[in-house]
């Protein structure tokens, strides 16, 4: 897996990372690692619309820019300067847990302000309501009402092709007119690559719109005026030592929904543990090999998936079982696995349904507590 670098900006300072982000502060990008970038979450429920926006419904590009505007913010602290975007009106903006974690003192305290800067310029003072380091992603809050807060879109409108939008304050640039925030359009290049913070951030979308330090925790906007993603992390190019051009990254927009859900809700995310690792999304060749529909869709275990004495394994899944369902939730991809662990909590049993041999089954397993 490929190893990203989070971009901040406030000076410019890259924080290296096994997935990339977008910042801007201090320092110099470091080879090979991921850069900072951008974030946003707006409704509470996941959306399971699996119609693409039509062109009817785009936007052009000044049009969208100008519907964003009042929800993009910036994000100072000690550490650099960041993105943020409303996500509800009464004061709650999504960024990345990078943006703001050099303000969280050893004890979780804070050690520094973070300043919000809003689109008419004024600076007010943000609290953290709550981080989650696995996705990247935190939730603050400032005291102001009747704020314009941007909608979160889903993965499954979201096509690849489709055209996208990246806005935040790259590079943290001084002067010109309004905000100061830079836009870059592009495409969705891929949809549910897991990049690697830590802990892997699976779901996560690859565009080609230009993310740079400060970009972190700002939006990726479909042409609706939907967010698709939290831009965060940026590919190095390990053959040159330098940054791949064209490839970055943002959280998916089913994670940012789950994240916000339940850090709005308990100030944290207790997500649980099913103790499986390098697994793939099931492709229609491996299907017909398993005696199953080409157009089935589920998580593959291989291998070396299944970990010993964690709850996978003490519920009986093995190699070549196809993952479908984790209690209420479909799996059909890493994403959907990603976003069904968010909502199940560590010491939740849960009924988990799989194929194996060609027949579906299920089984009984308690989930775990993730130890990053």
């Amino acid at each position: 897996m490929v190893k990203f670098m989070r971009p901040i900006a406030a000076g410019l300072v890259a924080i290296v990372i096994a997935a990339g982000v977008a910042c801007s502060s201090n320092a110099a990008p470091a080879p090979g690692g991921p850069t900072p970038a951008a974030n946003n979450s707006g409704s509470a429920a996941v959306q399971t619309n699996t119609r693409p926006s039509t062109n009817a419904q785009d936007l052009s590009t000044a049009d969208l820019v100008k519907l964003a505007e009042p929800s993009i913010v910036r994000i100072a602290t000690g550490g650099g300067v960041g993105t943020g975007f409303v996500v509800a009106d009464d004061g709650y903006i999504m960024t990345n847990n990078h943006v703001v974690q050099p303000t969280v003192g050893s004890r979780g305290s804070a050690a520094s302000a973070i300043k919000v800067t809003l689109s008419d310029g004024s600076v007010v003072d943000a609290k953290i309501i709550g981080v989650d380091a696995r996705a990247d992603l935190a939730l603050i809050k400032i005291e102001q009402t009747g704020l314009k807060a941007l909608k979160i879109g889903n993965l499954d409108s979201t096509v690849v092709g489709q055209d996208v939008v990246a806005i935040g304050f790259a590079l943290d640039l001084k002067m010109g007119e309004g905000p100061s925030f830079s836009v870059t359009r592009g495409i969705i290049s891929a949809k549910n690559r897991a990049i690697t913070e830590g802990a892997a951030i699976l779901g996560a979308i690859q565009t080609d719109a230009a993310i740079n330090h400060g970009n972190s925790g700002g939006p990726l906007l479909n042409l609706s005026g939907e967010v698709v993603g939290v831009n965060t992390a940026i590919a190095p190019d390990n053959s040159t030592g330098g940054i791949a051009p064209g490839i970055g990254f943002a959280v998916g927009a089913d994670t940012v929904k789950a994240v916000y859900d339940e850090i709005r809700a308990s100030g944290k995310v207790n997500r649980g543990l099913l103790g499986i690792q390098n697994f793939d999304s099931l492709r229609p060749a491996r299907a017909k090999e398993l005696g199953l529909s080409t157009d089935q869709r589920g998580v593959l275990l291989n291998d070396a998936s299944v970990v010993a004495g964690q709850p996978a394994a003490a519920g009986g899944l093995k190699a070549n079982d196809v993952i479908t369902k984790i209690s209420d939730y479909v799996i059909r991809t890493e994403g959907d696995l990603a976003v069904a662990l968010i909502k199940n909590h560590a010491g939740d049993r849960v009924t988990v349904e799989f194929y194996r041999d060609g027949k579906k089954s299920s089984t009984q397993v308690t989930l775990g507590t993730p130890t990053t």
